[in-house]
């Protein structure tokens, strides 16, 4: 650099002439090491490719060790083991099937056990054929309105028990019929035309009368019993005068004289319409709300009633099952009648 210098002083060059030659050869300089540092990271790149081809090879190399005995007994290794992984699955699919099988036949038995059950509790609803069947009111004489009586609590009350005393009896009589005037206020009060419609609904049956050697078959109507006292608890009385006594005698005798007509049935029946959608039970022209039905229904003593429901196809309404058949016991088929001899 001092020659050069010295040179350009001596042909009386510029120092700016002088910096620009010193430039240049800076240039060149970085151009040659540039060129060296890509040389450089070149062949570092080479010498990485060259080891993982190595590497790879090396992985060929330790698959081509298995002999060809050694692939084919591997192979039927996989095989064998893939066959008995579909065989187990196979099985297992086989057990849930079985179980599926068992859980279906174990509900269906209990299903046929629950049927059974159900109809023989119906059944016994229907026998005792002999007896008349019953119907049991009251007459609350302020309001000149009927009610109708459930007839298991009241033949409980009227009953004596064996061995009970005179004033255990009484006492126990005059507690559960209070009882009951108290449950029967919470009923519906019928009109004396709506209380005859609904007795008129029902038909006369077919009874049997056992004979000495045989039995014969009459024609009865249902007995419309009630109770002085009873209604009198209901109207809040504790004593029935002889005026309210007749009173309830005339309503009774004005009110359940006409019926249904004959029938061949061992029991009494009557239509009953159903609207499914309003929860509502129409017989003969009296519009029943479900506890209304089922007061009635548990009112018939004896035998029993027959319904001949209309309004609806297939199996009933649940609500008409739930709330008024099964409470009242209606869930099995009637016997059929005899031949006469």
């Amino acid at each position: 650099m001092k020659s050069f210098s010295d040179r350009y002083s001596d042909s009386h060059h510029s120092t700016h002439e002088t910096f620009a030659d010193l430039v240049f050869c800076v240039l060149i300089v970085l151009v040659l090491f540039v060129m060296m540092l890509a040389l450089e990271v070149s062949q570092r790149v080479r010498a990485e490719l060259a080891s993982k081809v190595d590497i790879q090879i090396e992985k060929v190399e330790d698959i081509k060790l298995l002999s060809p005995d050694e692939v084919a007994e591997l192979s039927e290794r996989l095989q064998k083991q893939q066959s008995e992984l579909k065989t187990q699955q196979q099985q297992m699919l086989q057990q849930q099937e079985r179980i599926q099988e068992l859980q279906r036949h174990a509900a269906s038995q209990a299903s046929t056990v629950q049927n059974k059950i159900a109809a023989l509790n119906g059944e016994r609803r229907f026998t005792g054929a002999t007896e008349q069947a019953g119907l049991l009111v009251a007459y609350e004489y302020y309001k000149d309105r009927f009610i109708f009586i459930r007839q298991k609590e009241f033949s409980h009350a009227t009953t004596r028990n064996t061995g009970e005393s005179d004033y255990a009896y009484a006492l126990r009589q005059t507690t559960e019929l209070v009882a009951l005037a108290l449950l029967s206020r919470q009923q519906r009060y019928f009109t004396a035309d709506e209380a005859s419609r609904l007795y008129t609904a029902f038909t006369e049956y077919k009874q049997i009368n056992p004979t000495e050697q045989s039995y014969t078959i009459s024609t009865e109507r249902i007995a419309v019993t009630y109770s002085t006292g009873l209604s009198g608890y209901i109207a809040g009385d504790k004593d029935v005068s002889a005026s309210a006594v007749r009173e309830v005698e005339s309503a009774v005798a004005a009110n359940f004289e006409s019926t249904g007509g004959e029938s061949e049935a061992m029991y009494p029946a009557a239509k009953a319409l159903v609207l499914v959608n309003q929860k509502r039970v129409i017989i003969n022209e009296v519009s029943l709300s479900p506890k209304d039905f089922k007061d009635l229904l548990l009112a018939f003593g004896g035998r029993g009633v027959m319904l001949d429901f209309e309004g609806y196809d297939g199996p009933a309404p649940d609500w008409l099952v739930e709330e008024v058949l099964t409470p009242t016991g209606y869930i099995g088929k009637t016997p059929k009648l005899p031949d006469a001899n």
